[in-house]
């Protein structure tokens, strides 16, 4: 775990889940679903046309904050990979989803999510509350994929 003064992880975490890896991360990808299972997030939408990809973008109000924040996909792997946030030389924050398979009918997810430089330092009364969104985040995509929601 980093905790220096100039990094901060929230979550690194692994879910099991009930679903082919390719369900999982195709139900992940409808944005405009998200409020409807994820408890932490109001609304959600795209910002880009066509299909997900290496800057995509896209817009959800957590919560946790009283305004919408604007992302765009820093890293992405077809069935895969999904990354947002920034890299700069004076901030980084990435949210990161690996999805891998376990088997014809499992997989897991693991979702990181990371603050460096100045970043890190402004965010750190914030670590607690971000963690918590970040883990209701995997359960209650956990929980949805155990109701069939990833089917409908």
């Amino acid at each position: 775990m980093r905790m220096g003064l100039f990094q901060l992880d929230f979550i690194d975490c692994r879910t099991e889940m009930e679903a082919p890896v390719e369900d999982v991360f195709s139900f992940f990808q409808q944005v405009e679903r998200w409020s409807t299972w994820a408890a932490g997030i109001k609304r959600a939408f795209r910002k880009s046309d066509g299909p997900w990809g290496t800057g995509f973008r896209f817009v959800f109000v957590p919560a946790l904050f009283p305004m919408p924040l604007a992302v765009e996909v820093t890293g992405y792997e077809e069935g895969r990979l999904i990354e947002w946030g920034i890299r700069s030389s004076v901030a980084t924050v990435i949210h990161r989803f690996e999805f891998e398979p376990m088997g014809e009918d499992r997989c897991s997810v693991r979702q990181t999510e990371f603050a460096q430089g100045v970043t890190a330092v402004l965010m750190r009364p914030m670590r607690q509350k971000i963690k918590d969104f970040d883990q209701r985040l995997a359960t209650d995509l956990q929980d949805a994929i155990r109701k069939g929601l990833h089917r409908a």
